[in-house]
């Protein structure tokens, strides 16, 4: 409570400073001076700011504008704001302008104590009153210097915390580069995969494009085996196709998968659009008619034929005249576009050549 001190009339002092008996009021608390760097003891007595536990930080009841308590989590540590811009920084500088403003005061105070010095010493007046009042203004001044030091803890924390966002914009900053680094390969790679694919495209030929001994492109490779035979490996494993020491690809030739026919007239006969002859059976004795068109091989000079004689396979080779009968049972095979009889009946097997 504030108590007035009221002087003796007969004191100069008090007529100067205190004629109305208000001048000079002291605020006393009981119990609630301590000496500087007195350590705290379980009986002390003071005045406390107290504020409410909250587990989970959250708005109490009211408006904005009302008076609430602090708060704190379930270790008495005070919930602070201290985003930017928010209630921690505006308090921070509050707190600067109330600084500022002690500080003129202190000044103020100062100033004061030098005039009632000067006017103690030029009067004569009663120092021990001074020394009380020199005393309190020394509490006063104590007790200033805690808010400052409470308020350079506080300062220190916050300070604290922006180093830690500081290592972790740091760090951020880091995994960036990192990120970079993998983008950079990344491009590389993808850099490289296009080239090989450009490569394969230009490896790749064109429909009816000559080959010549320079191309380069992608081949399906087989192997030569001159005699046809099981490659190593069981029925279902993967081989490669194999081809003779022509280069000819060996295929399993059934005869008649594309169908098959019975001839028993003269009527010239030619098989599908695909497709070749690729057996002949004769189940009477047959003659081929003598034209063009008796006979017909689907490559000129490699099958018996009326109208070539065969000569790719030997010069002594000759053509099928009406004289050549082909007896019943025998079976030609070869790759045939069509054929007519003078005579005879046949089978004629159709093949996908």
């Amino acid at each position: 409570m504030a108590n007035g001190i009221k002087y003796q009339a007969h004191e100069i002092l008090n007529k100067v400073l205190n004629s109305a008996e208000t001048g000079l009021q002291v605020d006393i608390v009981a119990g609630a001076e301590y000496a500087e760097d007195a350590s705290h003891t379980s009986t002390d007595t003071g005045n406390f700011v107290l504020g409410v536990r909250n587990d989970t930080l959250a708005a109490l009841g009211g408006a904005d504008g009302d008076y609430v308590a602090f708060q704190m989590n379930a270790d008495g540590a005070l919930y602070v704001d201290v985003a930017n811009g928010g209630v921690l920084e505006s308090a921070v500088d509050g707190l600067e302008t109330l600084l500022t403003g002690i500080d003129a005061d202190t000044d103020a105070i100062k100033t004061d104590a030098a005039a009632i010095e000067v006017l103690l010493t030029a009067a004569n007046v009663d120092h021990a009153a001074n020394e009380a009042l020199l005393t309190t203004i020394d509490e006063d001044t104590n007790a200033i210097k805690g808010h400052v030091d409470g308020i350079e803890t506080l300062i220190t924390s916050t300070n604290s915390k922006i180093d830690t966002f500081d290592a972790v914009l740091d760090n951020i900053l880091t995994k960036n580069t990192e990120i970079d680094a993998v983008l950079d390969t990344i491009k590389t790679d993808t850099e490289e995969i296009e080239g090989a694919v450009e490569t394969i495209e230009t490896a790749i030929k064109a429909e009816d494009t000559a080959h010549s001994s320079g191309d380069t492109g992608i081949m399906s490779l087989a192997v030569r085996n001159d005699d046809v035979a099981a490659l190593a490996g069981a029925d279902g494993d993967y081989s490669p196709l194999q081809v003779n020491a022509a280069g000819s690809l060996y295929t399993k030739d059934e005869t008649g998968e594309a169908g098959s026919i019975l001839v028993t007239g003269t009527t010239a006969v030619t098989s599908p659009s695909n497709t070749k002859f690729i057996a002949i059976q004769f189940i009477e004795d047959t003659v081929f008619d003598s034209g063009n068109d008796g006979l017909i091989s689907a490559t000129n000079q490699l099958y018996p034929s009326t109208q070539y004689t065969g000569t790719d396979i030997d010069g002594d080779g000759g053509a099928v005249a009406d004289s050549v009968s082909f007896p019943q049972g025998m079976t030609i095979f070869g790759r045939w576009s069509g054929f007519k009889l003078a005579s005879g009946k046949v089978i004629g097997y159709i093949g996908y050549v």
